[in-house]
């Protein structure tokens, strides 16, 4: 069969050409959700719980909302996104989100092909394109509902148009931003650059206008909701810092984030995750300075992936030392390079040598062992991840139990992929869910009846404990009053108790 003639016949069509690309990443894509079937990321539930009470309740009050207070904390446009989902498939549903990124998951191998092709030449794009659709660590986040997909579909789409269609590109990487709050960071860093390179040029007038406008109104959502116009990001930061943990904990923004970097240039030298994040830095620093004094022609593309290494590389490199659950979880953060990185390595490959052995790399055909090495290792990583499908089947089968012996009113529950069960199984409706966020602990208050009357108000009859989420509105309750929470069931770190309502009344009444 002549390969090169089907090529041939497929990319001079542009039809052909996207249902070529895009076939390949979605049947990739779509074989790993039939192999992890269930969506094993916790943190998936969280978005959708936001998506899901934003659509029941928060839109009519003109407002994100969640059972945590976590609304604005990630960015708000996948959210709204799944939001429009729910609506659009009248479900409550995970499923539409993650098939809408097994779809976006082959789209981006579709735009990196022509980011590779119409900046450097087609061979690129094409080898470019496949490398992100056999990455695994793409494929496995690409079948689930987190905000890497549509946020790299919103980044390449900026890409692709920054030379032709400078205006939308600026929209589109400011929606970027507003899907994975890293990527803020990353395109204040690029639009930095594109002005040193470009030099006050006119042909970056509309990009830096329609990102500057679209950042605007977000940070003035921020600003009219929380008091904060860069409040995800302000908080992604603080997080970043260390501001949540130990003796850290309440300290200024800056005096955390200036510790952060002492300490973090105190044990970088000390260890081989920080050699290399320095090593890094210097070869980075020396990129960025050619490209800007010498105004490489394809900088934009060199720009974006050195700027998501500066930002993305010092947050992912401290993983490899620490357990493989936290590594497998946190290497979403690679996507993103990986995208980027497989058009410069690819280019690299295609061109260059050794030149004292006369050795053209092309010649070893390493681009095809790169595609060959990316197919096999789904041999080990999709197993790797298949190990957290116990985690959402133990949650359910928890929630099954439990639910035994719930006979309506609201429940308190803190655990998002907990109520995503019991939406989704148990058909509980959005306003009969709170979380401990709404109590009277979040307002410093330490009178027990209080509680007990807030239980009242909102007909609370079932409460679901789990850890040490809300443990200060429980502590106190349990306490104060022994007879009011009746334990019923118990299974891993979730508790079910049911409100004495005969002792609840004789509370309030006294």
């Amino acid at each position: 069969m002549d390969v090169k003639k089907h090529l041939v016949t497929i990319l001079t069509n542009k039809i052909y050409t996207f249902i070529f690309f895009t076939s390949i990443g979605i049947v990739v894509r779509a074989l790993t959700w039939a192999v992890l079937p269930l969506d094993w990321n916790w943190d998936s539930y969280h978005h959708w719980q936001i998506s899901y009470l934003t659509l029941k309740i928060g839109l009519r009050q003109g407002r994100m909302l969640d059972l945590s207070g976590s609304e604005y904390y990630w960015g708000m446009v996948p959210h709204l996104v799944q939001a429009f989902l729910l609506w659009a498939f009248n479900t409550a549903s995970i499923a539409p989100y993650r098939a809408l990124n097994v779809l976006l998951g082959g789209v981006n191998v579709y735009l990196l092909y022509l980011i590779g092709r119409d900046n450097i030449y087609w061979e690129v794009g094409l080898y470019a394109g496949l490398l992100y659709a056999l990455y695994p660590i793409a494929a496995v986040f690409d079948a689930i509902a987190m905000q890497e997909t549509l946020a790299l579909f919103l980044v390449l789409l900026s890409l692709y148009l920054f030379r032709v269609r400078p205006f939308w590109s600026g929209v589109f990487l400011a929606l970027a931003c507003q899907s994975r709050i890293e990527l803020w960071m990353v395109s204040m860093i690029f639009i930095a650059g594109v002005i040193l390179v470009e030099r006050a040029s006119t042909k970056i007038v509309p990009f830096l206008v329609s990102w500057l406008t679209l950042t605007g109104l977000f940070c003035w959502i921020f600003a009219l909701q929380t008091s904060n116009p860069i409040y995800p990001l302000y908080w992604s930061l603080y997080s970043t810092f260390g501001g949540w943990t130990g003796s850290s904990q309440g300290k200024p923004f800056l005096e955390l984030m200036l510790g952060w970097i002492y300490l973090k240039l105190r044990t970088w030298p000390t260890k081989p995750t920080g050699l290399a994040i320095l090593g890094s830095m210097f070869v980075v620093l020396w990129v960025f300075v050619d490209m800007v004094r010498k105004r490489w022609r394809r900088y934009h593309i060199y720009l974006f992936f050195i700027a998501s290494v500066v930002v993305l590389g010092p947050l992912l490199l401290p993983y490899f030392g620490k357990e493989l659950e936290y590594l497998l979880l946190m290497l979403r953060l690679s996507i993103p390079v990986a995208a980027l990185g497989g058009i410069i390595l690819t280019y690299q490959l295609l061109k260059a040598g050794v030149p004292g052995l006369h050795i053209r790399f092309r010649s070893l055909h390493l681009e095809k062992g790169l595609l060959l090495l990316a197919l096999i290792s789904h041999l080990f990583v999709i197993p790797a991840y298949g190990y957290f499908q116990s985690k959402p089947e133990g949650v359910f089968s928890t929630a099954d139990e439990g639910m035994r012996y719930y006979t309506g009113g609201t429940i308190i529950s803190n655990y998002p992929m907990l109520n995503y069960r019991l939406v989704t199984k148990w058909r509980v409706k959005a306003a009969d869910l709170l979380g401990t966020h709404y109590s009277p602990a979040s307002y410093g208050v330490k009178d027990p009846v209080e509680y007990a009357r807030w239980l009242k108000e909102n007909n609370v009859t079932l409460w679901i404990y789990r850890g040490e989420e809300g443990k200060e509105a429980w502590s106190i309750l349990t306490v104060n009053f022994p007879d009011l929470l009746v334990y019923k069931y118990r299974k891993y770190e979730m508790r079910f108790y049911v409100i004495n309502h005969t002792s609840l009344d004789r509370i309030l009444s006294g």
